[in-house]
């Protein structure tokens, strides 16, 4: 998508990202970029009850024309062209466009609205006769069915009207987030989002109610968006009058609040996104903004934000937005939300951040794994029978390749992956910690005397000695075998160790 005056009068193609209201859409280009260029128009020709701004209140049927449009459009291909449009007297100008929804057949958009009800006509300079002859058609049609804001029903306007909390208009909210999840511990809220900060943290609507809050992602973190600096004047926006985007009322405009004209003062330092912030927001922007997702709350602060799991829906596919963006390279898992998920989730991400490292893939392309002192251990398995329990998790094989009486005969092995209480050593004063004799006979009868199956899987350098002299520990250490064992079942339940 080019610049305004580019494109006017040329039909274009793109793809609905974003429904602000019930008249207007984002369209993004259909560029094979990262993020490819989008932009605002108006449906040409038509006007939509306006939804309420900061302590205000809907146009009657505003909702209920947003909803239709956005369950009409968002994340569909359409084709538009942009009219010409003159400035209002601030300067600034709307686009105004004709679009055309994709599928077997073509159908008007704006014809679509107001077939349904949910907008008004208002002729445009640009529109053809024809073209504001056959939406009249359409409305008067619309209103003697009684259709959307046409209803006859008796108190269908008021009763369409929402009742919004304070969090929804910009007031002070009463919202409690600490106790809201609390009390929906294991539930699925559904929500709409209405804006994304960034790849992990998103504004939505929780329904029926309509609080509006911001929800981070549990378990991960996405690249920063940064901060925008502060602009010299805070410039209101002008309500042009041709009234596009539902009608004026005359009432004056609400001053600034306390808070704002303090912030209007106040200089911001500007703050880049981090590599690769943009690219996680418009993933998720992709996925979720403007669209119906599941909420499952795990906990709230004392901002009101809550911190959750967020499903989506892809092609009919239920997807957790965490594991998404951890499997394209765009957040990292953070145990400070990450404890709160079930084990199930949490290795998940865990392993797709693991698999993203190893590919290095978008925001780990520099990614250097950190050194270790472990290392593989190659074609060294073996057979034996164990001849001494030296705690619980170390014991001592007789390898049966090795002839008996060779000092190489026995070989200690350490289980891998597991560290069972220590035993201690009287010579150095380490006491024996709780469950280590427990730990060790458990082992004992489980294994002294049987024949095993020894899996070796790595090496490494420990520390002998006082652990915390790191001087001791650089100078002082041992290598230790550690690796998998397996023994030939005699009930049922036995196998590996």
């Amino acid at each position: 998508i080019m610049a305004a005056a580019a494109t006017q009068g040329r039909w274009l193609r793109g793809k609905v990202k974003a429904v602000p209201s019930g008249d207007t859409l984002v369209i993004m280009g259909m560029a094979k970029a990262e993020i490819p260029p989008e932009k605002m128009v108006t449906l040409a020709s038509v006007i939509a009850p306006r939804l309420a701004r900061r302590d205000g209140v809907d146009e009657p049927f505003a909702w209920e024309s947003r909803e239709f449009l956005r369950k009409l459009c968002i994340g569909k291909e359409v084709t538009f062209l942009t009219h010409a449009t003159p400035p209002t007297q601030s300067g600034m100008s709307r686009e105004f466009a004709t679009v055309l929804l994709g599928g077997s057949t073509t159908q008007n958009v704006s014809k679509l609205v107001v077939a349904n009800g949910w907008a008004k006509v208002k002729e445009q300079k640009s529109e053809s006769n024809e073209d504001v002859a056959e939406l009249l058609r359409l409305e008067e049609q619309a209103k003697e069915q009684g259709l959307g804001k046409w209803s006859k029903v008796p108190g269908a306007p008021e009763a369409s009207i929402r009742n919004l909390p304070p969090s929804a208009i910009g007031g002070f909210s009463g919202f409690d987030a600490l106790d809201f999840a609390t009390r929906n511990k294991g539930r699925s809220i559904q929500a709409i989002v209405e804006q994304v900060r960034d790849g992990s943290a998103l504004r939505v609507y929780l329904l029926p109610e309509f609080q509006f809050v911001q929800v981070f992602v549990a378990g991960i973190q996405s690249p920063s968006m940064g901060r925008r600096a502060a602009p010299e004047n805070i410039a209101e926006p002008e309500v042009s009058a041709d009234k596009p985007n539902g009608e004026s009322k005359g009432e004056p405009r609400a001053e600034l609040t306390s808070a704002q004209k303090v912030a209007s003062g106040q200089t911001m330092i500007e703050v880049a996104p981090d590599p690769f912030g943009r690219e996680a927001k418009h993933f998720t922007e992709m996925r979720t903004l403007h669209r119906d997702v599941r909420i499952l709350p795990e906990t709230g602060d004392r901002f009101n934000n809550l911190t959750g799991s967020i499903y989506y829906d892809e092609a009919g596919e239920v997807k957790n937005l965490a594991l998404e963006l951890a499997k394209n390279g765009l957040a990292k898992y953070v145990e400070w939300s990450g404890k709160l998920l079930d084990d199930k989730d949490k290795k998940e991400i865990k392993s797709a951040e693991l698999e993203a490292k190893k590919n290095r893939i978008r925001m780990w392309t520099n990614y250097v794994p950190p050194a270790t002192n472990s290392k593989p251990i190659h074609d060294q398995n073996f057979t034996g029978k164990v001849v001494e329990v030296v705690s619980g998790d170390c014991i001592i094989v007789a390898d049966d390749a090795v002839p008996f009486g060779s000092p190489l005969a026995e070989r200690r092995v350490n289980l891998s992956s597991i560290r069972c209480p220590k035993m201690g050593n009287p010579r150095t004063g380490d006491g024996r910690e709780n469950y280590a004799r427990e730990a060790k006979e458990f082992l004992r009868q489980k294994l002294i005397g049987r024949q095993v199956n020894v899996c070796m899987e790595y090496s490494r350098k420990v520390p002998v000695g006082d652990s915390t002299n790191p001087a001791a520990m650089s100078a002082e250490s041992r290598v230790i075998d550690f690796g998998s064992v397996f023994l030939a079942p005699q009930s049922k339940g036995e196998g590996v160790v």
